[in-house]
């Protein structure tokens, strides 16, 4: 089966240009904060005003010397928007600041003493080989004289993230390119699991799986996760966004992923107009799989190699998924079910988790027997729900409120309830390794992420970021900076490696308007 095609779109039509402002398309009616953003066409950093507009939506406006003014829409709910940036992550610094303040926001990442958020998620670019060129690819990959990184240096990657993180890592995501083609992978894997670390994934498109059984076996044995990429259940769509016909692949991945139980996340890219309507069907389908522990949506990024040229009509915002998400899910999770990450920025992250059902009935979200804050302090320092003393704690409380509360759904929430905090905290305490496994069998998670490109980068949520790309001399550099503005200046991901122009940044300001 072949899955690459030489007559793959681009997405169509091409908008390198930025979006013009003008009266109609963003009337300016409410200042409610400012920041620094970036000039959609020559990355040049701008001072950018976020307004709501009459009707409820949020536009960043900006002007650019040399290309004129720009507007993007961020957001379709001004008071959602407002509530969630008024919800600040608490601080918690990287251990140690590697690069000086010199240009200024966005342009020192490494990162400097403005940063506010230590690295969470590491991201290690194993490779810059793609068996895949997807019209929506937001990085820039190079398949000639391809990049594999040594395992010397994955391991200086290793030291010094356990080394920032107090000897224990939780989890660390290896990408690419695709890291199923790095011809050492299984030797960086088996790296990462003698450094400890819990969770070890791969993001990946899955085709190399589906026709290499012995790398299956291997990675099994490992306990590794995929974080497998899935667009859409329409051939045409699914042309459209990854420029091959993949369903049929995608569906036979997942399958062999189900029979070797290997714990899985379905990554999604939400286009509007192209397949945000199948939201609820992905959701469903990860919900019915065993072996899914999350659906990680993301929104379209105009940015990388194919993302850029993109039609700029698919942009959707995060509470739009959110909306399509209750729309297509036929209530099941509502955007009052998501709570923000406390390890990034509000815009950055949002997350619902689902308490399973043991008998087969529908999922139970945890905001319908916990509030908001209580979710919010039992993910802590953590981007995934970890067992812990606040936790019991938070679920015996729940417990408590649904024996005297009268609703139809108590006794069996009850139930459910009881059987989850039996298996996470029983008689006999667990190792911290099998009460996480315990944790991740017993529920499922939704996270939308929302990343930047050009046209919507915001320092404020660039400095709160916990995501970043690391590298051997302990330099992090956070992915949407990286995304659009490091990565196409190394040489192991470019042909010709573009050059920085002078430059000269910004910092993020306090807002000075607030309802």
């Amino acid at each position: 089966m072949t899955y690459d095609s030489p007559t793959a779109p681009a997405c169509e039509p091409a908008m390198t240009q930025p979006t013009p402002l003008d009266a109609t398309s963003a009337p300016a009616d409410a200042l409610l904060h400012e920041t620094t953003g970036l000039c959609g066409t020559c990355k040049r950093a701008l001072p950018a005003r976020i307004h709501a507009t009459a009707d409820g939506e949020v536009w960043m406006h900006k002007r650019c010397p040399s290309h004129g003014p720009q507007a993007v829409r961020i957001s379709t709910n001004a008071d959602w928007y407002q509530r969630m940036r008024a919800i600040h992550a608490p601080a918690n610094p990287p251990p140690e600041a590697r690069k000086p303040v010199d240009h200024g926001c966005p342009f020192d990442c490494g990162p400097c003493d403005q940063h506010q958020q230590r690295v969470r998620l590491p991201v290690v670019t194993v490779t810059s080989a793609c068996n895949l060129d997807c019209p929506i690819c937001y990085v820039h990959n190079k398949n000639e004289d391809a990049y594999h990184m040594p395992p010397a240096e994955f391991g200086q990657v290793l030291d010094h993230l356990v080394a920032d993180h107090g000897g224990s890592l939780d989890l660390i995501n290896l990408t690419g390119g695709d890291p199923t083609l790095h011809p050492q992978l299984i030797e960086l894997l088996q790296m990462s699991h003698a450094a400890g670390i819990h969770r070890v994934a791969i993001c990946t498109n899955g085709l190399k799986l589906i026709s290499d059984p012995e790398l299956l076996e291997r990675l099994a044995a490992l306990d590794v996760r995929i974080a497998l990429s899935f667009q859409s259940f329409d051939d045409q769509a699914d042309f459209e966004m990854q420029g091959a016909h993949l369903v049929a692949a995608k569906q036979r991945c997942l399958e062999v992923l189900e029979a070797y139980d290997l714990d899985t996340t379905l990554i999604p890219v939400m286009t509007k107009g192209l397949n945000d309507h199948e939201i609820g069907a992905i959701i469903e389908m990860g919900l019915s799989r065993k072996n899914v522990r999350h659906i990680e949506v993301h929104t379209m990024t105009y940015t990388g190699q194919g993302g850029v040229n993109c039609d700029r009509s698919g942009r959707i915002s995060m509470y739009e998924v959110l909306e399509r998400i209750e729309e297509t899910t036929a209530g099941l999770l509502r955007p009052d079910h998501f709570v923000p990450s406390p390890c990034a920025h509000a815009h950055c992250y949002q997350i619902a988790y689902l308490l399973i059902d043991p008998d087969g009935g529908p999922p139970v979200p945890f905001l319908d027997f916990v509030t908001a804050d209580e979710m919010y302090l039992a993910l802590s320092e953590h981007l995934y729900l970890e067992p812990s003393p606040q936790l019991e704690s938070i679920l015996r409380a729940a417990i408590d409120r649904l024996w005297v509360e009268d609703r139809p759904d108590s006794e069996r929430i009850l139930g459910i309830l009881k059987r989850f905090l039996r298996t996470l905290f029983p008689t006999r305490p667990l190792s911290r390794a099998e009460a996480l496994r315990a944790g991740e069998r017993a529920v499922k998670a939704i996270y939308v992420h929302s990343h930047m490109d050009e046209e919507t980068f915001d320092v404020e949520r660039l400095a709160d970021c916990c995501d970043s790309n690391c590298y051997a001399d302990g330099t992090t550099i956070p992915v949407c900076a990286y995304n659009v503005l490091y990565r196409d200046k190394e040489r192991r991901f470019m042909d010709t490696p573009a050059r920085w122009d002078d430059r000269s940044g910004g910092r993020k300001k306090l807002p000075i308007y607030s309802p």
